[in-house]
């Protein structure tokens, strides 16, 4: 019985060893040259050489094979076995396929043998630009001459140009405040509240205006190239900082660098208005675009008429024209007019109904 335990024991071990030995291969790859070394084209020569290390600590399996195959046209291939610093090269051959028998490779485990390959061919003509071409595969055949799998490695080239890839036309603005909650302008134009990622921002340079009441508003230019620069403005320190992402994302991201930009003034050519409203809250459209809520300042306005909407809930649009001057800042302030309310379906239905009443009661006199 013991002796049937240790026979099992000793089989068991072996098939372990078996599994281990299977996932190596038998040989290793190196010194991998490709003459001409840049890009290759269709139809063109090119030399390949490489060094196959066949054993090196351990010997090359004798029952198994060495196989090169290519892709090129023309192949010729020259190569040399070396055995302990002695090298022996071989004829020129031709041919997609060379096989080196395991006898040719097979010595002992302390031995040192290599093969020095040598493949002249032209790159097959209308191979398509942008694609990676075989040179070549190199791998283990086994007993029965089936290819080893994860013994093949193969040495591949870039043929023409690199597929360019396209840059996007757009990008995002991610914008971020301390208090939340802040205005945010862009190129003049109304976005919304802070925190919030700007999607679909043309590639190129935008003035970012950022207000908060209470503080001095804070504006930084950005340059979008097909990213997503973050703008994070810290109205406590009255700072503002950039940081460049590499590419769009929805959470927001700090910055890294800062510097401490003055309050907005207005350029040449340029002004700002002024809006308070009675009560406060009305939507600020100017010239048909949604700009802020009263009380605002807003920046950046060509000099010149603009059209001015003033829209709040309950009370009556308020529609004016005011011309803003260059270098200076116009003030406008109003009240809001209530909405007259009209009457309700019950008070209608009374008033009908009284005035049939009194009908009746004339055509029975």
């Amino acid at each position: 019985m013991i002796l049937i335990w240790k026979s099992l024991k000793l089989a068991l071990l072996c098939c372990t060893l078996l599994l281990l030995v299977q996932g190596v291969a038998a040989f290793t790859v190196g010194s991998v040259s490709i003459d001409p070394s840049g890009n290759l084209y269709s139809g063109n020569s090119v030399n390949v050489s490489y060094t196959v290390y066949a054993a090196y600590g351990t010997a090359f399996p004798t029952n198994d094979d060495l196989q090169f195959i290519t892709e090129l046209d023309d192949p010729q291939w020259t190569y040399s076995i070396t055995v302990n610093e002695a090298k022996s090269t071989r004829p020129v051959t031709g041919g997609r396929t060379l096989t080196i028998n395991g006898f040719e490779l097979g010595y002992r485990d302390q031995d040192e043998v290599s093969v020095q390959v040598i493949l002249r061919g032209t790159i097959p003509a209308g191979t398509a630009s942008g694609t990676n071409q075989t040179l070549v595969k190199i791998q283990e055949l086994d007993t029965r001459g089936n290819a080893i799998a994860y013994s093949a490695v193969n040495i591949d080239q870039l043929v023409g140009e690199p597929t360019p890839v396209p840059t996007l036309a757009y990008g995002g603005i991610t914008v971020m405040s301390s208090p939340s909650g802040a205005d945010v302008f862009i190129d003049n134009v109304y976005k919304g509240l802070t925190p919030a990622v700007f999607s679909s921002i043309p590639n190129g340079n935008h003035v970012v205006l950022i207000r908060l009441g209470g503080f001095s508003d804070l504006s930084k230019s950005v340059t979008v190239a097909a990213d997503n620069p973050t703008v994070n403005a810290d109205f406590n320190k009255q700072t503002v900082t950039l940081q460049t992402a590499l590419s769009p994302s929805k959470t927001p991201i700090a910055g890294t660098g800062s510097t401490t930009p003055s309050a907005s003034a207005p350029a040449s050519g340029y002004g700002s208005l002024s809006l308070t409203t009675t009560p406060a809250g009305a939507l600020v459209y100017v010239d048909g675009t949604m700009m802020g809520v009263t009380p605002t300042t807003i920046p950046m306005l060509s000099e010149g008429p603009h059209s001015i909407t003033l829209v709040m809930d309950g009370y009556q649009d308020l529609k004016t024209t005011i011309t803003v001057n260059a270098g200076t800042t116009s003030e406008y302030i109003t009240g809001l007019v209530k909405t007259t309310k009209t009457p309700g379906f019950t008070a209608g239905i009374a008033a009908i109904s009284i005035g049939m009443l009194l009908l009746y009661r004339k055509m029975r006199k």
